[in-house]
């Protein structure tokens, strides 16, 4: 029985672990809400939830500035190109700005 109810629960779980991929030259940025997107060219500062990972997608260059409440760091900056991600702090974040290039 148990091996029955887990066989379920895998199979809603497993298409939330999984984003469908962006365009070519887009980047997929994940908000802490638990929503994400495909964002284009340019710059982008997401107000209504802070980033918590950003992947680049192939041909893109992706600039990801974060804002923190830290003294000592009080900015990130990631460099993301080709596929690779990041993840972020959601808790120290105060602001943010995404910049999108295709490359």
């Amino acid at each position: 029985m148990t091996a029955g109810a887990l066989v379920p629960a895998t199979l809603l779980t497993a298409p939330n672990a999984m984003a469908d991929p962006c365009p070519t030259g887009t980047a997929r940025v994940f908000l802490g809400n638990s929503t994400n997107s495909c964002q284009g060219a340019g710059s982008v500062s997401y107000t209504e939830a802070p980033v918590s990972k950003v992947c680049s997608m192939t041909s893109t260059d992706v600039t990801v500035e974060i804002q923190t409440n830290i003294k000592k760091r009080p900015l990130r900056t990631q460099e993301l190109s080709n596929g690779q991600c990041a993840s972020f702090d959601m808790k120290t974040q105060i602001g943010n700005t995404v910049t999108v290039t295709p490359n």
